[in-house]
């Protein structure tokens, strides 16, 4: 990432990222509120795989993503988070064309699948390494991931247009 071409706001959202993951819920909280907690770094790595090609790839997710694993302190084996952010930024990245003609809603239901395929690979190793129980709500930060993306893209679209430069591949406008 070039810094003065737009990389500081690919970071910046990447540590912020990093530090919507670092917070935890209150003690004493329900259970299932952890299941609306959005994954909002693979949304942002879908988002800026399509939005600026080039910019950010495979590699720097995996690396974002043992960020990831060693915050989580063994909720998940090593390396899931990494594994899981290099496949958003590869389908971003291979559909970039196709998601570039898609609005808002179709891109959130792409990165809904995205999600649900990473979500679903991440229980599957949870279960079978470490023992977690299954439970369907396992998968649903998918579904949060998936509805704050709309607004992820609202906030950052006009940013990356100007940051970035001309590589956006946002349509500006299309709800």
């Amino acid at each position: 990432m070039n810094p003065l071409h737009g990389g500081w706001l690919i970071a910046l959202t990447l540590l912020a990222a990093l530090l919507f993951a670092a917070f935890n819920l209150p003690p004493g909280s329900w259970p299932w509120l952890a299941g609306l907690r959005p994954c909002w770094a693979m949304a942002l790595f879908f988002f800026w795989a399509h939005t600026a090609p080039g910019r950010i790839g495979m590699f720097s997710a995996f690396c974002v993503g043992l960020l990831f694993d060693a915050l989580n302190g063994g909720a998940h084996p090593f390396g899931v988070h990494g594994i899981g952010f290099a496949f958003a930024v590869f389908a971003s990245s291979q559909l970039r064309e196709r998601l570039r003609l898609y609005n808002v809603g179709q891109r959130a239901l792409v990165l809904l699948a995205v999600a649900v395929a990473v979500d679903a690979f991440t229980t599957l190793l949870r279960v079978a390494m470490l023992g977690v129980p299954f439970s369907w709500l396992l998968l649903t930060p998918a579904l949060a991931t998936a509805a704050v993306y709309p607004l992820l893209e609202a906030l950052l679209a006009p940013a990356a247009s100007r940051f970035v430069g001309d590589q956006l591949a946002v349509a500006r406008g299309r709800w």
